[in-house]
């Protein structure tokens, strides 16, 4: 049956439109059986008639001025031939192979892009299902498309405020713009054209404005525009520049809040597992929410965290307030549980925000004015403290503090703000990237010269402060960043307890007090870094050395010393260099050095890229010997003993 009608077509004038187009209309029906699309693909007979109808007939409708009725025919030959070609490819790479080249495929380009009637149907629906059908799953056809600015059409035909029969289409045109935004061309065609991606924002902004929870498939068309938009910003730096503007990122919240206040997410969950499309990418921090909430969560941390969003976006009074409204909104206990679960994503997503902008000195000295007083005090005291509040929220908060925390002038404001209790609650959690967090703020807060209260209220004494709640983690984690971080903490305020004059004519002896009072063992987390990470982490290992120098050196010798002494002996130190247990006792014994034998080897052969460690052992043994006349007889003899026969004389 088919062999008749391709002859047919062949035969047909080339100037009777209406004739050819009846043909093609016949081919098209006939394509729908498999069987017929595969005998047809025998030849490319019909690939280059189709692609020969398609090009004369637009330079038909593009050179010369037809009339109203014969440019009707070459429409209606338009649809056929479309209609034709998409029920050809279906399912068909060899007949899709034909019509690429053909020249076919690019053709359908320039309908989408130069026929006004291609907004329209029929031709619309004729044109969009052949490009779905000539690209799905087939990379050289859908390169041909975007080479030749189908992108745009899909994007225009999406963003209409009012397309004809927009419902019925949409469906297409959001799987043909799925498909060719998976190709590794779309993104350069976005960087090129910076209307397309605010196209896709406006449009979704729109049709959010339109409630569109009752019509499935807007909802569609927003799922695939939120898609487009996330994966093209998760590709490409140059688009996440272009919406480096106050009104694109406010945009993002208002989409933000619509799927938080509509649920939409929530309700599709099991429809979009069951979808072709790809979910949205991977959310900044897993969550078990609304996943397209948590991509518009993505897509505001992917445009605020480039550098030049802060220039960009920091000044704008619009989007401060913003953000500041967000986190300061009143948190009364009466809220229902979905408007308190709305207000900490809408709270998570504005810290996040924040904390990118947040990466400049000069910001967050400013976060710190006097104005701000407000937000400061709620991201500490609602979003930071471990209360109820969710955990990406807190996350959130905690990464904007610790960014407050970087410039030395805000310090001592943040230790008056009541910081320094809660980030020491903090350490405790199960939560590691809170718990990093909080570890890495207090730390800053213990840097420099910071005031004698700051650094008491580190170490207080209650068992909520900083200090006894850092030597419990580190002494029982098995992360070795919370571990590394928490005895760099350690090492951090033993310094300053223990350096009496803080260079401003205070003091911190109440702290050092308050230290000694709840005998704290300080050596044992500084050697256990020394021997577990001193290798892979230098830095630390010479902080940890000056630390135990300066325990050592102006301590309570008579117990500090004594911790030391005892870790010399290999039996009492070789168990702290021990990771997770795989070996025997015997085995670890065998293959690792105690702490005697680590100074040692510092003492003994300079590291070439931190001579400073060797000194620093010297140091540390030097200052060990001095105090070792004034100790008496206990369980440290033995390591009196290698501090004597083995330690000292590499002094000389």
């Amino acid at each position: 049956m088919s062999d008749p009608l391709l002859s047919d077509l062949l035969a047909c004038p080339p100037g009777d439109a209406v004739a050819t187009a009846k043909a093609f209309k016949a081919l098209a029906d006939q394509c729908r059986s498999a069987d017929t699309r595969a005998a047809l693909t025998q030849t490319p007979h019909l690939a280059d008639a189709s692609s020969t109808a398609l090009t004369r007939t637009l330079a038909s409708l593009q050179t010369t001025a037809p009339d109203a009725a014969h440019r009707a025919e070459l429409v209606f030959l338009l649809v056929q031939v479309l209609r034709c070609i998409g029920n050809h490819a279906a399912d068909n790479d060899a007949a899709r192979a034909q019509l690429l080249a053909s020249g076919a495929v690019a053709a359908i380009a320039h309908v989408l892009v130069s026929v006004p009637e291609a907004a329209r149907d029929p031709l619309a629906r004729a044109a969009f299902g052949a490009a779905l059908n000539v690209a799905l799953d087939n990379e050289p056809c859908a390169a041909a498309l975007i080479a030749n600015g189908a992108l745009l059409p899909h994007i225009q035909q999406l963003t209409q405020e009012s397309p004809a029969g927009s419902l019925e289409l949409w469906p297409v045109v959001c799987a043909g713009l799925d498909g060719l935004c998976e190709h590794a061309l779309a993104p350069p065609q976005f960087e090129a054209h910076s209307d397309y991606i605010l196209s896709i924002l406006r449009a979704l902004a729109r049709l959010a404005r339109r409630h569109v929870a009752a019509e499935p498939t807007s909802r569609g068309a927003m799922r695939t525009l939120l898609w487009v938009l996330c994966e093209t910003l998760e590709k490409s730096a140059a688009v996440r520049r272009q919406l480096c503007r106050p009104e694109s990122v406010l945009s993002l919240f208002d989409l933000l809040d619509f799927y938080l206040t509509t649920g939409i997410g929530l309700e599709e969950q099991a429809e979009v597992d069951d979808s072709p499309h790809p979910l949205p990418p991977n959310r900044p921090i897993p969550q078990p929410a609304n996943r397209y909430a948590d991509a518009a969560t993505q897509a505001i941390v992917a445009v605020s965290g480039e550098d030049a969003a802060l220039e960009a976006l920091f000044p704008s009074h619009a989007l401060m307030a913003r953000l500041v409204a967000i986190l300061t909104a009143n948190h009364d206990t009466g809220r229902s549980a979905d408007s308190s679960a709305r207000a900490d994503a809408m709270a998570a997503a504005a810290a996040l925000c924040l904390g990118n902008l947040a990466r400049s000195d000069e910001h967050c000295t400013q976060l710190l004015a006097p104005a701000y007083a407000p937000l400061i005090r709620t991201l500490i005291h609602e979003w930071f403290a471990p209360r109820s509040v969710n955990v990406r929220t807190r996350h959130a908060a905690s990464g904007l503090l610790k960014n407050l925390c970087l410039p030395a002038a805000n310090r001592s404001l943040l230790v008056e703000f009541g910081l320094v209790s809660v980030a020491a609650a903090n350490i405790s959690t199960a939560v590691v990237p809170i718990q990093a967090n909080s570890i890495g703020m207090l730390r800053h807060l213990a840097s420099g010269s910071p005031a004698p209260d700051s650094i008491l209220s580190l170490v207080g004494n209650s068992p909520d402060a900083a200090l006894p709640n850092a030597l419990q983690v580190v002494a029982s984690t098995d992360v070795d960043a919370i571990r590394c971080e928490g005895t760099r903490l350690i090492a951090t305020i033993v310094k300053r307890v223990y350096l009496s004059d803080d260079g401003s004519g205070g003091t911190y002896l109440p702290a050092r007090k308050a230290v000694e009072d709840a005998c704290y063992d300080l050596a044992t987390p500084l050697v256990r870094l020394i021997l577990r990470d001193g290798v892979r982490h230098p830095l630390l290992r010479q902080e940890s050395l000056v630390a135990l120098t300066v325990l050592a050196a102006t301590g309570d010798k008579s117990r500090h010393v004594k911790d030391i002494v005892r870790l010399l002996v290999p039996a009492n130190s070789i168990p702290l260099a021990a990771g997770p247990p795989s070996e025997s006792d015997e085995e670890q014994n065998e293959t690792t050095a105690g702490f005697a034998d680590v100074l040692a080897a510092l003492i003994a052969n300079s590291d070439p890229a931190w001579p400073q460690a060797s000194l620093q052992a010297k140091s540390l043994v030097s200052q060990l010997n001095l105090a070792s006349s004034s100790l008496t007889d206990g369980d440290f003899t033995n390591g009196l003993e290698i501090l004597h026969s083995k330690l000292a004389p590499l002094l000389n």
